[in-house]
């Protein structure tokens, strides 16, 4: 009975033996992992499908990194990115990478962006583009005369395409004059007691003028309202509303882009990396309501 016993435990030792063999040497899977990417605008979710994974180390291809399974991650400058993916687990590593491609805002356009450490500088286009001409401040822009390439040598203000508006990311704006003067309305001139030097076109003339600090606003898809008068009804003004519209307006003082007059307000109609087309308001009354704006400038800006 003792030797049954003996033989016994002698299997169940050789047993235990094998099975600690077989589980030391037991084959562990390895992770496994893929990623997907969805943009809305500068804002990427990221998708992480992965097995036998126990960490997740993110790069976002600038500079910063995460360590959740399915991130969101704002990026702060257009361009393109490769985001990759680390998994750790028991069975070793895996990696997966995309590309993510994020498009500038209009905002961005303007402004260079934070990379643009001293802003993005734009200046009157000699050239000009499609669309630029004078339209009446009605509901509908009516287009009254185009204004030709290069208008402002043909008056006589060719200096004036040297002088730079410069819009940073941080929403200020600053303004090189290069001559101490500028691009002026000949109503705000009069009105304002401002000694102008005519130029050959009586509407515009070069007056004095001092940059200060200044901010700005750049609102998409919006509504434009103002009190605007006419150049066949200039003792009464009435207000005009423009739909759906993007509005730039400059906040400070007496600043400005393009050409001086009363309103700081400007209509977007085509902004790109390379071209910037506003619509200036004018006033081109002189009537009593002569400080309302009865014209819309349309004109086009590059990059300095």
């Amino acid at each position: 009975m003792k030797k049954v016993v003996s033989i016994l435990l002698s299997f169940a030792v050789i047993g235990l033996m094998l099975l600690s063999v077989s589980s030391c040497t037991k084959k562990v899977d390895p992770p496994t992992v893929t990623i997907f990417a969805s943009v809305d605008g500068y804002v990427v979710a990221f998708t992480a499908t992965a097995t036998n994974t126990d960490t997740y180390n993110w790069d976002f291809g600038d500079g910063e990194s995460g360590s959740e399974q399915n991130p969101v991650h704002t990026y702060a400058q257009s361009g393109s990115y490769t985001a990759t993916l680390i998994v750790t687990g028991e069975g070793g590593t895996a990696e997966a990478s995309t590309t993510v491609v994020i498009s500038a805002s209009p905002l961005e356009m303007l402004t260079g962006g934070p990379s643009a450490t001293n802003g993005k500088s734009w200046v009157f286009s000699p050239a000009g583009s499609e669309g630029d001409g004078i339209y009446k401040a009605d509901p509908d822009f009516t287009f009254e005369d185009p204004i030709p390439a290069g208008i402002l040598g043909l008056i006589g203000l060719p200096i004036e395409y040297e002088d730079e508006f410069i819009f940073h990311n941080d929403l200020s704006y600053s303004h090189d004059v290069m001559n101490d003067s500028v691009v002026c309305d000949v109503i705000f001139a009069m009105l304002n007691g401002l000694e102008f030097r005519p130029s050959a076109e009586d509407v515009i003339v070069l007056a004095p003028f001092t940059p200060t600090a200044a901010t700005f606003t750049f609102t998409e898809n919006t509504d434009l309202t103002l009190e605007t008068t006419s150049d066949e009804d200039e003792e009464n003004t009435w207000e005009t509303t423009w739909s759906d519209v993007t509005v730039l307006e400059i906040e400070g003082g007496t600043e400005f882009i393009g050409i001086l007059d009363f309103t700081r307000k400007y209509i977007v109609f085509n902004i790109s990396v390379d071209q910037l087309q506003i619509g200036m308001f004018v006033s081109a009354t002189e009537g009593s309501k002569a400080n309302y704006p009865s014209h819309l400038l349309r004109m086009t800006f590059i990059p300095k």
